[in-house]
């Protein structure tokens, strides 16, 4: 956890990830123009207030930690907050109006006595140039929260991290493949694709335990030995 001290305030990055990469993240081509927005961000052309909406598989939280950690946004006063781990006995929020990037993370498990202070940000960020951006499973008007809430969320510009289609696995196996350096032929990545399920830490996760299956068993990346493997494991 980063501690960041500005005009004699203590913060803290609830839950941030250092690590993530913005280029380990697919978008699909259904999800150009999230990114289309978030690329506004970092040229720094318009300050943007936007909500993001996800299935719990489709990776929000990892998203939101590759774009902080963009190297242009390091340059930039920000922080992530999990807002799933506060609770309302303190005031968490006070003051993150004066930075230039603030994402809050699952915002669909906001206490009942911290949705004042999100309402109150929200308020003080439409006076500043901050770049604020909401993440979470549901859709504003699903949320159970103080209706002057719910309004304010319905004002950021939405968008939608969109699942995986047939039409993507493809290309999403063949960016994970070419990011863990996996050589597997077209026949292979066909074959499994057909097979997986239709989200990226699932098909991730399926390629990463085909290599260490095939490393296992010492065999080669073939349709047969995809076949073997996917025996086992869809069972």
């Amino acid at each position: 956890m980063k501690n960041i001290n500005r005009k004699n305030q203590l913060y803290f990055d609830f839950g941030r990830d250092y690590k993530a990469n913005l280029d380990n993240f697919f978008f699909s081509s259904k999800n150009k123009v999230l990114r289309s927005e978030l690329n506004e961000i970092i040229e720094g052309s318009v300050s943007q207030k936007i909500f993001i909406t996800a299935n719990k598989a489709d990776g929000k939280t990892f998203l939101l930690n590759s774009f902080l950690n963009h190297i242009k946004n390091k340059e930039l006063q920000s922080i992530y907050i999990d807002v799933s781990s506060l609770k309302g006995n303190e005031n968490h929020l006070e003051g993150l109006s004066s930075f230039d990037l603030v994402c809050l993370d699952n915002v669909h498990t906001i206490a009942e006595d911290l949705e004042i202070q999100i309402f109150n940000l929200i308020n003080e960020c439409k006076t500043t140039s901050t770049n604020l951006i909401c993440a979470s499973n549901k859709n504003p008007n699903e949320l159970s929260y103080l209706p002057d809430l719910i309004s304010r969320f319905n004002e950021f510009k939405r968008c939608r991290i969109n699942p995986i289609d047939d039409d993507d696995v493809i290309e999403c196996m063949e960016f994970v493949t070419n990011k863990l350096d996996l050589d597997f032929s077209k026949e292979v990545i066909e074959f499994i694709a057909l097979r997986t399920r239709r989200d990226f830490f699932s098909i991730k996760k399926t390629l990463q335990d085909f290599d260490k299956f095939l490393y296992s068993e010492k065999k080669q990346p073939t349709k047969m030995s995809a076949a073997s493997f996917l025996k086992s494991y869809l069972n």
